[in-house]
């Protein structure tokens, strides 16, 4: 009764090469990110920067956990940065491919990386998106009851969190390379993001819970067509009792 489910999980590869892609017919490769209007950006300090509580990587990976008791602290814009940054942020573009701060089939990078600021310093609360060649942050809506919306999408694990994380796959930016092969792929992908979501919580010091559990009907919460780009992750973050 699982079939489907495992040969999803399966590699699907035949040894041979793969033929009749757009990118090898020649078609344009889609943009490394979405649009966005530039003068309605809003910068981030440098991630780089951030004020960590935990150095030693050692201690990260032993310490690392789901933590769903989050206070009402707020989480300052430094953090958010390097949150940010961590789990989606540029390191170049060289020879035609993007390189972040995690790996990607292919160097695809299919994720767009929308989040809700609740309790943020600095920051309006509102609905935004990264932009990770800027390293800022794009409003995209302030609505009244959007944070409503999004919690009981994600079945009310919101967890008085002061960051809700929510990644987006660019279905087209992976299948322009990898056809069917694209979605596998991307699925790992997602878990390499979320994994660095984790350890800049816990470098941080302050708690993080991804979720995997919620209502695809997000998509129109999120502003996105649900077809073509679809929300398949998200991740909660805040001070931790």
């Amino acid at each position: 009764m699982f079939e489907n489910g495992r040969q999803f999980m399966k590699s699907q590869w035949t040894g041979e090469p793969m033929t009749g892609t757009d990118q090898l017919k020649g078609l344009p490769m889609p943009p490394f990110e979405n649009d966005f209007d530039e003068k309605a950006l809003i910068p981030l300090p440098d991630p780089k920067a951030a004020a960590l509580k935990k150095r030693d990587i050692v201690q990260v990976f032993a310490e690392r956990e789901s933590r769903r008791k989050l206070g009402a602290a707020p989480l300052s814009l430094s953090g958010l940065s390097f949150i940010l940054w961590a789990s989606a942020g540029m390191r170049e573009i060289k020879g035609g491919r993007i390189f972040r701060t995690v790996p990607s089939a292919g160097s695809r990078h299919p994720f767009e990386t929308f989040f809700y600021a609740d309790k943020i310093e600095g920051l309006q609360p509102g609905l935004y998106r990264y932009i990770a060649t800027k390293n800022a942050v794009l409003p995209v809506s302030f609505r009244e009851g959007l944070k409503d919306e999004l919690s009981k999408r994600v079945l009310n694990q919101w967890f008085d969190c002061a960051l809700a994380v929510f990644w987006v796959f660019n279905a087209y930016r992976c299948e322009w390379r990898y056809t069917h092969h694209s979605h596998k792929v991307a699925t790992v992908d997602a878990g390499h993001i979320g994994q660095n979501a984790y350890l800049a919580a816990e470098a941080l010091g302050i708690g993080c819970c991804t979720i995997g559990a919620y209502k695809q009907d997000i998509d129109a919460v999120l502003g996105v067509d649900g077809e073509n780009e679809f929300c398949v992750y998200a991740g909660v973050f805040g001070a931790y009792e």
